[in-house]
């Protein structure tokens, strides 16, 4: 479940992909990304990894807004077959994902 208001926001879902690993901030993510009419969409399940993976149980995915661009305003850069988009002077770098043909 995506921890985002689609509906206030007056926004649909028209792409989804899946486990695309990124480096924002220092730190690695993995994310999902999302398209809407209006924006490109970041987001991380933040109870990957949590401890209670390992005691037979398994959480719900619980996806939560990392970062969100204006699709008219999103800037990247397409280097050694990686994709870096910049957004507020940080660079986030996407490993294997292509940006141009999910824009499409």
């Amino acid at each position: 479940m995506y921890n985002y208001n689609f509906k206030a926001n007056n926004e649909m879902i028209i792409k989804e992909a899946t486990n695309i690993n990124i480096k924002f901030n220092n730190s690695y993510y993995l994310t999902n990304f999302i398209l809407t009419e209006k924006n490109l969409l970041v987001f991380y399940d933040i109870n990957k990894r949590n401890p209670i993976w390992g005691s037979g149980t398994q959480p719900l995915p619980e996806f939560y807004l990392l970062f969100s661009i204006p699709t008219n305003n999103i800037n990247y850069k397409i280097m050694k077959n990686n994709l870096y988009i910049l957004l507020n002077n940080q660079i986030i770098n996407c490993h294997n994902f292509n940006l141009e043909n999910f824009l499409k």
